[in-house]
């Protein structure tokens, strides 16, 4: 075969080549010693914005980027929490606190505040329920609650007062308890 019949193929393959380049190249557009004598500053982030790994889809192939062939998800189950909140523990503080409303609440540093909650039976007493998640660990001391207490005087002030501490163990037994339910329950939807 002559070198002319390989002209398509080799103008692919480096048009190819040459989009490649193009999308690993420099974002911005600007040359590198544009960059780093007019910003140092952002040369500087940029450096340790690199300096951090970045995350290779090792099972990628070409048949799966291409979308012929599916690649199963590697994506947790469960709500989208932060990188030191377990995903388990927040759902299961959500459903076992879900007979009140929240105050606040941040999946990203795991906090839950309640608001204020008046048992039935008892209008005069009032309970609020802070809940901290404080690893993704599945462990007793992955998780602190928190209650505080406050009573009506005579001449209608709300005052704190003092509450057991066996509500709050109560609490955090509880949300392990549902914590490790939801727990089995995502792994066997994980295996079928």
């Amino acid at each position: 075969m002559s070198v002319f019949q390989y002209r398509l193929p080799l103008a692919i393959a480096a048009s190819f080549s040459l989009v490649l380049a193009a999308c690993a190249g420099n974002p911005s557009g600007e040359n590198p010693g544009e960059q780093s004598a007019a910003k140092p500053e952002a040369a500087a982030a940029q450096q340790a914005k690199s300096s951090e790994p970045e995350e290779i889809d090792t099972e990628a192939t070409l048949w799966t980027l291409l979308g012929l062939a599916k690649k199963e998800s590697v994506k947790e189950p469960g709500p989208r929490t932060g990188n030191t909140v377990s995903p388990i523990l927040w759902q299961a503080a959500h459903d076992t606190l879900d007979f009140v409303k929240y105050s606040s609440e941040d999946p990203l540093t795991g906090s839950i505040v309640t608001e204020w909650y008046s048992p039935p039976g008892k209008p005069n007493e009032r309970l609020r329920i802070n809940v901290f998640i404080l690893s993704r660990a599945l462990h007793s001391d992955s998780l602190s609650v928190t209650v505080d207490r406050q009573v009506r005087s005579a001449d209608g002030q709300w005052t704190e007062t003092t509450i057991a501490r066996q509500v709050e163990t109560d609490l955090e037994t509880a949300i392990l308890n549902r914590a490790r339910q939801l727990k089995r329950a995502w792994e066997a939807a994980k295996k079928s």
